[in-house]
């Protein structure tokens, strides 16, 4: 069986608040580098770490996000939010159960990753993939859960069927220099 012919499935998690183009730039390179046969982003109603206001109403993100990926026929906007991680990849895990299940995150969360509900299991039964964002290689190399779990990363993945559970992958990307905060500041400042 080639690689190509493997069921994988990601799972792109954020707020979207608003979704712009280095979301579409990183599913891009998430598509391609992990072959992947879909990319669900799935809208999160709220951030569980987090106390932030949002700019956007729920709804909104849902169709922003629609309306900026509707050119990549392979990406997915889903509103099936769980409070938790967790929860959200056990209930894609149940509706496409012969697949692989890789969960996206940027560098940039990686900061936080060991305080997410059941962080352990969620490098349990699918494969963790960050994707480097630009200013935050350096947080990323002395974050919690890479010091603990760097034995874990796995650099070249491009040969294998299946990249075995417990291991999770870095993707080095020069990235886009956007962010959603960055967009909300100018909005605000619109507003003022």
């Amino acid at each position: 069986m080639s690689i190509s012919s493997i069921n994988r499935i990601g799972i792109f998690s954020g707020s979207f608040d608003p979704p712009h183009k280095g979301h579409v730039h990183i599913s891009k390179v998430f598509l391609k580098k992990l072959k992947l046969k879909k990319l669900i982003w799935t809208v999160s109603r709220k951030n569980p770490l987090l106390e932030k206001k949002y700019y956007y109403s729920y709804k909104e993100r849902i169709i922003l996000s629609k309306k900026i990926s509707n050119n990549i026929k392979k990406i997915i906007v889903s509103n099936c939010d769980k409070k938790y991680s967790y929860q959200l990849i056990d209930l894609i895990q149940k509706k496409y159960k012969s697949s692989q299940i890789f969960f996206l995150i940027g560098s940039d969360n990686v900061k936080y990753f060991h305080k997410w509900k059941k962080f352990l299991q969620i490098i349990n039964v699918c494969t963790l993939v960050v994707i480097n964002r630009p200013g935050y290689y350096n947080a990323f190399k002395k974050s919690f859960f890479f010091k603990n779990y760097s034995k874990f990363m796995k650099k070249n993945f491009n040969n294998q069927k299946i990249i075995p559970q417990k291991t999770w992958v870095y993707i080095s990307d020069k990235g886009k220099k956007i962010s959603s905060s960055n967009i909300k500041n100018r909005l605000y400042k619109k507003i003022d």
